[in-house]
């Protein structure tokens, strides 16, 4: 194998999939932190009277805000891709568990939430790696997030 086709094809394929399961793993921390951290500032006595679901949602919005300036930052586009995970997968993941009582919601909202990042990165006209990146989401997040039988 030449090192031409390592580096164009395979190493993006690696670096995202390992990289993007560590960036949505560290936004999950992220949120285990902050829900712990208000848990036990604002609500010792009643830990299970915080609001999960809008903690959550809030900080799935504000993972988007962030990957919205990253991705307009001067930094490699694998690194933005692998990056893209993260937020991306987060936001996945609590619209399934938002709705989650009704079988096809999570599924519309899954491919809604795919289909405009897809379109997102076809108008910019962005590399194909970001398109496996949205694929490794779609796929980390429905593994992670979908109620168990």
């Amino acid at each position: 194998m030449n090192k031409e086709r390592f580096r164009s094809t395979l190493l993006p394929l690696l670096v995202i999939s390992v990289g993007g399961i560590l960036a949505l793993g560290i936004c999950y921390l992220v949120y285990v932190f902050i829900l712990n951290f208000i848990e036990v500032q604002f609500f010792p006595s009643e830990p299970t009277s915080v609001s999960a679901f809008f903690i959550r949602r809030a900080l799935a919005l504000g993972f988007l805000v962030l990957y919205l300036v990253i991705y307009r930052a001067k930094i490699s586009d694998i690194v933005k891709a692998t990056i893209l995970v993260g937020p991306l997968g987060f936001l996945i993941s609590t619209a399934i568990l938002s709705f989650y009582e009704k079988q096809m919601w999570p599924i519309a909202v899954t491919v809604v939430i795919a289909a405009i990042s897809a379109f997102m990165v076809y108008k910019s006209k962005r590399s194909w790696f970001y398109y496996f990146a949205i694929g490794i989401t779609v796929l980390v997040s429905v593994l992670l997030a979908w109620p168990q039988a």
